[in-house]
């Protein structure tokens, strides 16, 4: 086997283990929404990237918030 093969195989295999779907997707931007939530006044619905980098992932959330919310008013979990 050709070493461009084997990166391809290798390739190939690690998105196969990092695909995940819609439904996976939407659970995490919906936990991801009430932390970000006692954090910031959120304005948007957070978008989430995921990429296979370096044997890992590079992870990149987006959102817009209108305001910083003060300490004082971040619920204890």
């Amino acid at each position: 086997m050709k070493k461009s093969d084997v990166i391809r195989l290798k390739r190939v295999i690690e998105s196969d283990r990092m695909s995940m779907t819609c439904e996976s997707a939407s659970l995490i931007i919906k936990d991801l929404e009430g932390v970000l939530n006692d954090y910031f006044a959120v304005e948007n619905t957070p978008s989430l990237a995921i990429k296979s980098e370096n044997g890992g992932y590079s992870v990149q959330i987006k959102f817009r918030a209108t305001s910083l919310k003060t300490f004082a008013s971040i619920p204890d979990r």
